[in-house]
């Protein structure tokens, strides 16, 4: 499911809540990990949160948390999200970090730590979800706070929410992923959303992630098996020949997708909140993709206007003069 991602020197320690022994997932994700060691704690936070991570060495061998969520588990998404035109737009939070670690990554802003946090007790999400569909239709993105999709050989939170989708017609689910896609389903509130991005970004900022020749192999194969699929060109990052870089980036696409076959393209500029980037920072020192003298709007550092109008034309004009204008959200 993951490409060529492998768990090789992966979660060594699985750290469970006393509170989280009872649940199936459990007994799933260490099935999957024999040889790793296991650690009783009281709470997640107390290994997640603890003082003094060095996020640079844990990135190389991430540990797995497995707790139960008590709080809030549904949130209404950030305005910096794309909504897709749907109303009650959501984000759930089923895990908690990703087994990526991209130099971008707002996650490396928001959290301390690069071990990952896997929440166990399917059922009350599935009740709260369930209740707020009770309100009316609800767009929710699975895979916002992690990739589930790259943890999908690790535990079953795709599966649910597929599923979910699958029973509840009010529902959409969106799964975000930048890993290799091997299984979809068939379904018009499913969207299985591919992150796509030049070879040269990858390289550069989203090592350890699948190369776009694997990406658009899993698109090609979702398109195949009738799947719902969204591109997503986002974020686009600044190199200095960023003009070269994303007009091959799209005559590659254009030549190797059936864009006819997609349900939509979004196309969106980095940004982040202003506090995440001063972590971030410490968590990347040396990338220039967050040593970008950004502007501040609103709390959120972005790529000044014209910068930001000129990179997302790039793409805009190519898709439109395609023909997939009506297909582009741009944000």
């Amino acid at each position: 499911m993951c490409g060529q991602f492998l768990y090789p020197d992966k979660f060594s320690h699985i750290y469970i809540e006393e509170r989280a022994f009872d649940h199936p997932m459990v007994n799933e994700v260490l099935s999957s990990f024999p040889q790793s060691r296991v650690i009783r704690i009281r709470h997640y936070k107390d290994v997640f949160n603890r003082p003094g991570q060095d996020t640079g060495l844990q990135s190389k061998s991430k540990n797995l948390i497995l707790a139960v969520n008590e709080g809030k588990k549904i949130f209404e998404a950030s305005p910096v999200c794309q909504d897709f035109g749907y109303g009650k737009f959501y984000y759930v939070q089923s895990a908690m970090n990703c087994i990526f670690g991209c130099d971008y990554c707002f996650l490396k802003g928001m959290y301390a730590t690069s071990n990952i946090v896997i929440f166990v007790n399917t059922d009350d999400y599935i009740k709260e979800c369930e209740a707020k569909l009770t309100e009316g239709p609800m767009y929710l993105c699975a895979s916002y706070d992690t990739d589930l999709t790259a943890l999908s050989t690790v535990c079953s939170w795709q599966e649910t929410w597929e599923n979910l989708a699958l029973t509840h017609e009010r529902l959409t689910v969106e799964l975000r992923t930048k890993s290799a896609v091997s299984d979809t389903k068939k379904a018009p509130n499913l969207i299985y959303a591919f992150t796509l991005s030049p070879d040269r970004i990858i390289s550069e900022f989203e090592k350890g992630t699948p190369s776009l020749d694997r990406r658009i192999e899993s698109v090609n194969r979702a398109i195949e098996h009738g799947a719902f699929v969204r591109l997503c060109f986002d974020p686009l990052i600044y190199v200095k020949d960023y003009e070269l870089c994303y007009n091959e980036f799209a005559d590659k696409i254009i030549r190797s997708i059936d864009l006819e076959k997609v349900k939509d393209l979004s196309i969106g500029t980095f940004r982040i909140s202003s506090d995440y980037l001063k972590n971030l920072k410490r968590s990347c020192p040396h990338s220039s993709a967050v040593l970008f003298p950004f502007v501040r709007e609103d709390g959120f550092c972005v790529y000044p206007d014209d910068l930001k109008t000129k990179m997302i034309s790039i793409l805009a004009e190519r898709f439109e003069g395609a023909g997939f204008g009506s297909k582009l959200y741009i944000f």
